[in-house]
């Protein structure tokens, strides 16, 4: 997964907001606390162990807006299972040593290195409660991006060093309990990919079998080097 679920993890192999001048109706117009959102979203995630959800994933680029959903599950500290449902059926595992990305139309698996270790810097680090906010970026609040739903709030984080892969995010939080309802993540060329979660669960019991993939019998393998 590198910048989609790796550009939201760093683009699951091609996995797979805009700025718009618009009044926003969130939080940030009220007596919020930058500090304190920051610290409730760190600790609102510190304990998770385990995570599932669904999500909506919106890539634009230049002439072209790509929308595809599905489900997910997440378990420290870097199993991740992507099932894509619509348009078209894709699945992404993470087992810890590599990941794989297949698509059974094509009745093709690409796999490539995957640990751990490569969740660094990435937006997923949030959802496993891995990511030192104040230590990995700048955070402002957000007041050009228009929020998916009202009474929310919208906090950018912008990278503190290095080369990201990424210019900056948008967080869209709730603020009674600070889970992340969207995260935003916009490429230095100024593409964008967009992921909408509901149906939250955090620390549910998940077998680790559901991060194994075999490839089917007939399917194509398609070995990519790490880093590429």
């Amino acid at each position: 997964m590198r910048l989609g679920a790796a550009v939201l993890a760093k683009s699951v192999f091609g996995l797979l907001v805009f700025t718009l001048c618009l009044r926003c109706t969130t939080m940030n117009s009220f007596s919020a606390d930058l500090d304190a959102v920051v610290a409730g979203l760190q600790q609102r995630y510190a304990s998770v162990t385990t995570m599932t959800g669904s999500f909506r994933q919106i890539f634009r680029a230049p002439g072209i807006e790509q929308i595809e959903s599905g489900v997910f599950r997440m378990k420290r500290p870097g199993l991740m299972r992507w099932e894509y449902r619509q348009p078209e059926e894709k699945l992404f595992i993470a087992d810890g040593r590599e990941a794989h990305l297949y698509v059974p139309q094509d009745r093709q698996v690409t796999v490539q290195p995957f640990s751990a270790s490569d969740l660094r810097g990435t937006p997923l680090e949030f959802l496993l409660g891995g990511a030192d906010i104040l230590n990995s970026f700048v955070v402002s609040w957000e007041n050009s991006f228009k929020p998916v739903s009202e009474q929310v709030l919208l906090i950018r984080l912008t990278p503190r060093r290095g080369q990201s892969e990424y210019a900056f995010l948008v967080l869209e939080l709730d603020p009674k309990n600070y889970d992340l309802r969207r995260i935003t993540i916009h490429e230095h060329g100024g593409n964008t990919s967009e992921f909408i979660l509901s149906n939250m669960t955090a620390n549910a019991k998940i077998d680790n079998r559901e991060f194994q993939f075999k490839p089917p019998k007939g399917t194509e393998i398609i070995r990519m080097e790490e880093g590429k």
